[in-house]
């Protein structure tokens, strides 16, 4: 199927071609500074989602390996039980803390092995198709470009681990379609399975070749092995998408069974909006999100190549056509569903990228067909190179503006933080419940103090009225990240000070009426 998409020869790997770019990710990873954030918890840029993966990774260790029973620090749900997405990585993270001990980094050391196993097959897969190395260097430099694809590679959330798993199966499922391995599509199908069953939204690339392999079964019959392949692809398409509904049917029974509130696990489609709200969304997305998605650079040369695509049809077969207008459908269609959700989350932007690269290899491809002169092929590398430098540093230089972001929602589990060792040592007992405030993030101050318990989101809320309420359900302790004497006489009130530090203060409950 794929071989017929774009064209290829059958090549082994090499040797060399594994050490350059091991070579390549080392010499990036240094670049743009990720050592110097690898034992760092969460922090800066959607801390809130990060404490929420880091929560169900340490629940798993905390309360029992459990795999169907995911679980927060948030007791907002029945017993802290919620659902999102397959929580397959989080329970690995839970099995190398019983070896390594509760170390936060393993998480978003998984991720990003995942992620740069991801690249790597598509440094393969751009090799095959294009037989060219330096072209195949470059497309897969040009991910580097991109401030969002860098930050979420090395961090806690699921979307980028999702792409890697994508880029694996698309690389397994070409090499079935010219080697005929079923190893290949039966790995590869898994790999799109998975990153389906982490974020639904990676649907779209399975779907893709589940439909256009249907195309060329029922209208486009050829020879046998053809017929055979497109079948396989089929069925393997079919499983793969039940699984994935299977999963989030559960997901859907679990968080209604818990009242679980934590995660929002609809689409928010574009005409579900006003019109109002539809202009400030897109320009947040033209005017704020623009800049992380690419350096500017990067979208020129994604439009050039458009461009030269449209100009050059006859360049470019009907297969690879068809095959770019099916993942276009889908990206639209994606991008209409959860319109809502690129105002503040970036990482939506993520689920682009099998498209974005697809555009990259055709558009190259182009060139290729276009003229096979040297020399005009040395002036566009260099171009492509030049273009890739200045994009991998411009993302260098906003990832370290990302990574001192000071968002409101973080403060307090700062303080926690420079005071852990003081508050572990008053020996509070490991099944006690803490009220933390103010705390935005629901899981924040709760998952640095690994206690269960309930989050206050504001000051004005610190009443108490509503630390009695909870109280009643079993609070223990209540942990006050100000320095306000209001807020602090709430404490005062309602329990007896065990602990102070600079902007911290930590109260030992006093017992319901009625209870001994």
């Amino acid at each position: 199927m794929l071989n017929i998409l774009l064209a290829s020869v059958k090549t082994k790997p090499l040797l060399p071609f594994v050490l350059l770019f091991l070579l390549v990710i080392t010499a990036l990873f240094y670049f743009l500074g990720f050592h110097t954030q690898f034992f760092s918890g969460p922090y800066g840029m959607h801390y809130m989602r990060q404490t929420d993966s880091l929560s169900f990774a340490s629940q798993y260790y905390n309360k029992g390996y459990n795999f169907f029973s995911p679980q927060l620090y948030n007791l907002k749900n029945v017993d802290g039980k919620a659902a999102c997405e397959f929580p397959v990585i989080y329970y690995l993270t839970a099995l190398l803390y019983f070896v390594f001990g509760k170390q936060m980094f393993i998480l978003k050391l998984i991720h990003l092995i995942i992620v740069y196993a991801g690249v790597y097959c598509f440094f393969r897969m751009s090799f095959l198709i294009l037989k060219d190395l330096s072209y195949a260097m470059l497309i897969t430099l040009f991910l580097f470009t991109s401030t969002v694809f860098n930050f979420y590679s090395f961090n806690y959330l699921p979307d980028a681990p999702a792409l890697g798993f994508t880029l694996i199966g698309w690389y397994l499922i070409y090499n079935y379609t010219f080697e005929n391995k079923k190893k290949h599509i039966l790995i590869g199908f898994l790999f799109f399975t998975l990153a389906s069953l982490i974020k639904v939204t990676y649907l779209i690339n399975p779907l893709a070749a589940l439909i256009l392999a249907s195309y060329y079964f029922f209208f486009q019959k050829k020879d046998l092995s053809f017929i055979i392949q497109a079948k396989k692809i089929i069925e393997h398409g079919i499983t793969g998408v039940f699984i994935v509904l299977i999963w989030n049917a559960y997901m859907f029974y679990y968080n209604d069974f818990y009242n679980s509130t934590s995660f929002n696990t609809s689409a928010l489609p574009i005409w579900s909006l006003s019109v109002e709200n539809i202009g400030i969304i897109w320009d947040y997305i033209n005017n704020y999100w623009y800049s992380k998605y690419f350096a500017q650079s990067s979208f020129h040369l994604l439009f050039a190549l458009v461009l030269l695509q449209l100009v050059f049809l006859k360049k470019i077969n009907f297969e690879i056509h068809l095959f770019t207008l099916i993942m276009f459908l889908g990206n639209l269609a994606y991008f209409l569903l959860f319109y809502a959700q690129f105002k503040d989350h970036d990482y939506y932007f993520l689920t682009f990228f099998p498209f974005i690269l697809l555009i990259l290899i055709t558009g190259i491809k182009t060139v290729q067909n276009i003229s096979k002169k040297s020399m005009l092929h040395v002036c566009i590398k260099l171009l492509f190179l030049t273009l890739v430098i200045i994009g991998i540093n411009y993302s260098r230089s906003k990832l370290s503006d990302r990574y001192n972001v000071n968002e409101k929602i973080s403060p307090i589990s700062y303080l926690i933080q420079e005071n852990l060792l003081a508050i572990k040592n008053l020996n509070i007992p490991d099944n006690s419940k803490y009220i933390v405030g103010p705390d935005y993030s629901q899981n924040g101050g709760l998952l640095l103090l690994d206690k269960m318990g309930w989050n206050i989101e504001s000051s004005k809320d610190i009443t108490e009225f509503t630390i009695n309420s909870y109280k009643s359900l079993g609070a223990q302790y209540l942990l006050l990240a100000s320095s306000e004497n209001d807020i602090l006489a709430v404490g005062k009130a309602t329990g007896t000070v065990i602990f102070e530090a600079k902007g911290i203060s930590i109260f030992k409950l006093n017992k319901p009426i009625g209870k001994k």
